[in-house]
């Protein structure tokens, strides 16, 4: 594990971004960052965690640090066999973060930079959880929405009623909060989400939901990011056992324990 940082000061919020074989599509994401950066109110400090892409990820991550005022990437090792491991990147991320709020969201800019505006005011109002919530009826099309529309049925009925979406990937948290909530996940997949949240409610906390309704599909197969063709199908698949692991836990009151230092 190797961490490269520019100073030790603390931000006012820390975004995280997990990147998985990212290098065509971090630069640009950075570039669009840092210049929405350049007119944002709070200091903002910026790590992005690779799980060991073997191609040039980390080294055109790093090529970006000077646009920054804090930067770091996070190299927490290779990824073993073909599933998600985005769930441990962003618990590495997140408890490696300085800001007195935490974030993380994902590289392909599918929730548009100016929610950023919606998280300061979070800040401002110190409300410990905030997440996007898109419509899925609008947002996904086809497959992909009959099976985000019944897994979210499904996720509220057994876990998080009154959540209408677990899996955007932008949320964001006190330093206080992300302590107490991230050291008790558990799953590395695309589950996660959905864990912390459980964790975040069993912990006491409320949690806002801010509606994202330009938020964009973006295929994980695209040119861009060279990845392998998102399966929406498979995801559901992997994530459903990870409802009934979270509702085992909330039963067992795992989630109520204090975080071991």
């Amino acid at each position: 594990m190797s961490v490269v940082e520019k100073t030790s000061s603390q931000p006012d919020l820390t975004i995280v971004i997990p990147a998985y074989k990212e290098a065509k599509r971090i630069g640009p994401t950075l570039e669009k960052l840092a210049e929405f950066l350049h007119s944002y109110s709070p200091s903002v400090e910026v790590i992005v965690v690779d799980r060991g892409s073997s191609d040039d990820t980390q080294k055109v991550a790093m090529s970006y640090a000077k646009k920054f005022k804090w930067f770091s990437v996070l190299d927490i090792g290779p990824q073993t066999g073909k599933k998600s491991y985005k769930g441990e990147q962003v618990k590495k991320g997140m408890l490696a973060a300085q800001g007195e709020y935490v974030m993380f969201m994902d590289a392909d800019l599918a929730t548009p930079l100016k929610y950023l505006n919606t998280v300061e005011s979070l800040m401002k109002k110190k409300q410990a959880v905030g997440i996007c919530v898109r419509n899925l009826h609008s947002s996904h099309k086809g497959l992909r929405k009959l099976i985000s529309s019944s897994g979210n049925f499904l996720v509220q009925l057994m876990i998080l009623p009154g959540i209408n979406d677990t899996q955007c990937g932008f949320k964001v948290f006190s330093n206080e909060a992300t302590k107490k909530i991230f050291p008790l996940q558990t799953l590395k997949g695309w589950g996660f989400d959905m864990e912390v949240l459980a964790i975040a409610r069993q912990q006491g906390y409320q949690i806002e939901q801010f509606d994202v309704p330009d938020w964009q599909d973006v295929e994980e197969g695209s040119k861009v990011s060279g990845g392998s063709k998102f399966s929406a199908a498979k995801a559901a698949l992997q994530t459903l056992p990870d409802v009934f692991h979270i509702k085992w836990g909330l039963i067992r009151g795992r989630y109520k324990k204090a975080p071991q230092s």
